[in-house]
């Protein structure tokens, strides 16, 4: 009875987690640096001192290594050109237009990261730097949920050690998302640019 009512349990909390996390996952911003192969969601999260400096601490790393990201696999596109260019000229095309994509992606980071670092009181400054962090925090928001969620989906899914390890894998993600929200509605953040 208890392990029936349990495993119904984590069905309703995963229906629900399911439907709260997929409308987050049609709100990933466009112009901000794309969360995925090259910008994962960052492993985590210092939010010690002013939440506003914090964050914009992450975003800064995080959108270096990015950069690093993009650097590397240029390098390894170029490689493969040179390479395909040498006998298999089907590949050629496909991989110039990577190069081009990547060299797009690395300069659009480069300025997101220039406005990250920029200082300057001035309001012209400031209030698009805010609009671009709160951007990247509600993408790791929503990727941090969106992992939960398989977290819960393996918890419901298996038994013994693997549900308990997914259980509490879900529950650090949870965490770590309940905290960036938290973060969000810190003073230094909302009274920031005004």
């Amino acid at each position: 009875m208890f392990a029936s009512n349990s495993t119904a349990r984590r069905r309703a909390l995963l229906a629900a987690v399911a439907i709260g996390g997929g409308i987050g996952l049609f709100l990933t911003p466009a112009q901000a640096a794309p969360l995925g192969e090259y910008f994962p969601v960052p492993n985590g999260f210092n939010l010690t001192g002013i939440a506003k400096d914090s964050l914009l601490s992450t975003e800064t790393t995080w959108l270096q290594d990015g950069l690093d990201n993009i650097a590397k696999a240029k390098k390894e596109t170029e490689a493969a050109l040179e390479k395909a260019k040498g006998g298999a000229q089907d590949q050629v095309a496909a991989l110039e237009e990577k190069i081009k994509k990547l060299d797009k992606l690395a300069e659009e980071t480069k300025e997101e990261l220039a406005l990250a670092k920029n200082t300057d009181s001035d309001r012209a400054v400031q209030g698009p730097r805010k609009d671009k962090l709160l951007l990247n925090l509600n993408q790791w928001i929503n990727e941090l949920n969106h992992l939960a969620t398989e977290q819960m989906k393996i918890a419901i899914m298996k038994d013994g050690n693997e549900a308990l390890a997914a259980q509490n894998r879900n529950f650090q993600l949870s965490e770590q998302a309940d905290n960036l929200e938290k973060a969000k509605r810190d003073p230094s953040i909302e009274n920031w640019g005004k």
